[in-house]
């Protein structure tokens, strides 16, 4: 489930424990990844929190309201990194 976290973040968080191997590796690819609008990812044991500038995505979609963005660019990168389906 993703939710928006405070004016720069949003987290994805679920019920199982991720994996630290998994976070591991999600981490490195974070690092490793080109990203539009996302600065920074911090894992815990239960969640993935990305953080991104809101201004930066309010002025480029001419939008009040960038924690869709957001939610999307985070989602297709964990798609892609084999972490959802």
């Amino acid at each position: 489930m993703f939710f928006a976290n405070g004016d720069r973040a949003v987290t994805y968080q679920q019920n199982e424990v991720i994996d630290a191997a998994v976070l591991e590796r999600l981490n490195n690819a974070f690092n490793k990844t080109e990203h539009v609008y996302l600065n920074e990812m911090i894992t815990t044991e239960h969640t993935l929190t990305f953080m991104y500038e809101p201004v930066t995505i309010m002025e480029a979609h001419n939008t009040i309201e960038p924690c869709d963005i957001v939610v999307e660019e985070a989602r297709n990168f964990l798609i892609e990194k084999g972490f959802l389906k």
